[in-house]
């Protein structure tokens, strides 16, 4: 690669001192963000120290959905362990968070339902899990889902659902979109071109010319244009574990985007698709519902308030997913040494498309790559351990 030609004309930003997050009362920071606008994603267990009603409790007045796998019937992540007892704890969850006036999402979104799919089996299967939700008085509100076959045979089972397509379906263009309105009621733009807010601006005309909501996922770390998603969705909504031994055998990381990380290519999550939280009101006017992958990640408690307040003051990879963090780790990215170009468009929106290598995210890769002040010298995260990460949308 040729040496930069972009130089931004900024002084030299000193690390300010991180303190340790605890979980805050949302605000501070930006004016809050409009109540009832964001998605969360149910997790069972504790992450960072919280169960989900932990954090579903404390920013209630923010969330319009909790998005949710039901047990027993696949979606983009398989579910490990007995359903029953999983059920009983989703369902007394749930329950919760409609108390709390929260709509709820459910996920049939895997991206392969291998000889099942389209067919009058798979709808029987599908019909019995919703009639086990609304015998609980939790018959979704929206049913998230790649598979236009899933959309149409939801309207048949109770026309109020709001069938909604699928991020995964990767819907780029109106033109896309329009193929499939007369199975989707509303839609999730598709993460590679989100950061184009002319783009955007088109999306939601055509969705109100033609009566649909538009959702957008706010902290996806994964490449932008990733040429393995399918792939990858695929595996993991059948739980790869199988594929570990050749993925050693032939040295091939479990993602792409873990690969280009491994070895130190940085930029790439740069060019990536997500939005930080001090951007986000540039994106509100567009959407009606603003998802934040929680699923998985191991601080949801982070993502939440960074993305209710408008503003964070630390380390950026741990408030996307997949984080990344325990691979750039002992170093991190400070999200606040991101310049004022960023954000203004001239670097984060459509220039990573057809990506020239010009020099510009190499430029801010200087800016915000710094090492971790709360680890004394030569220490490293205990998560560099871990294995590397899943995608958990």
């Amino acid at each position: 690669m040729s040496n930069p030609t972009f130089q931004l004309n900024l002084p030299k930003i000193t690390v300010p001192k991180y303190t340790k997050y605890r979980l805050a009362e949302p605000g501070g920071g930006r004016p809050p963000r409009p109540a009832g606008k964001f998605a969360f994603g149910y997790f069972f267990g504790k992450r960072g120290g919280f169960t989900f009603r932990d954090l579903a409790g404390q920013y209630a007045p923010f969330l319009k959905e909790i998005y949710f796998p039901w047990p027993g019937l696949l979606s983009a992540r398989e579910l490990e362990g007995d359903p029953v007892p999983l059920r009983k704890q989703l369902v007394e969850d749930l329950k919760f968070c409609r108390s709390k006036g929260m709509e709820l999402d459910l996920l049939v979104n895997a991206t392969c339902y291998g000889d099942a799919s389209f067919t009058r089996a798979q709808c029987d299967d599908y019909y019995s899990h919703l009639r086990e939700l609304a015998s609980n008085g939790l018959l979704p509100e929206v049913v998230t889902t790649t598979s236009p076959y899933i959309a149409e045979i939801t309207k048949k089972f109770d026309g109020s659902i709001d069938r909604r397509a699928s991020v995964n379906m990767r819907l780029n263009s109106t033109l896309a979109m329009e193929y499939v309105m007369r199975e989707f009621d509303s839609f999730y733009i598709c993460r590679d071109v989100q950061r184009e807010l002319s783009d955007m601006k088109v999306f939601a005309e055509w969705g109100k010319k033609n009566g649909k909501k538009l959702c957008m996922l706010a902290n996806s770390a994964c490449l932008r244009y990733c040429p393995w998603q399918t792939f990858h969705e695929t595996l993991l909504s059948h739980n790869y574990k199988h594929a570990l031994p050749e993925m050693k055998k032939l040295e091939m990381p479990p993602t792409l985007c873990a690969g280009f990380v491994s070895n130190k290519q940085y930029e790439e999550i740069l060019r990536g698709s997500w939005i930080r939280p001090e951007d986000l009101h540039r994106y509100e006017p567009y959407v009606s519902v603003i998802k934040l992958s929680t699923r998985e990640a191991d601080r949801p408690d982070l993502i939440l308030k960074a993305y209710t307040s408008g503003s964070f003051d630390g380390d950026l990879l741990q408030i996307l997913d997949p984080t990344f963090s325990f691979l750039v780790a002992p170093q991190i990215f400070d999200n606040k040494a991101f310049p004022k170009e960023w954000s203004e468009g001239k670097i984060a929106g459509r220039c990573a498309n057809d990506c020239t290598h010009c020099g510009k995210c190499t430029e801010v890769l200087k800016l915000i790559l710094k090492r971790d002040p709360d680890l004394p010298d030569g220490s490293a995260r205990s998560a560099t351990k871990k294995t590397a990460p899943k995608r958990r949308h």
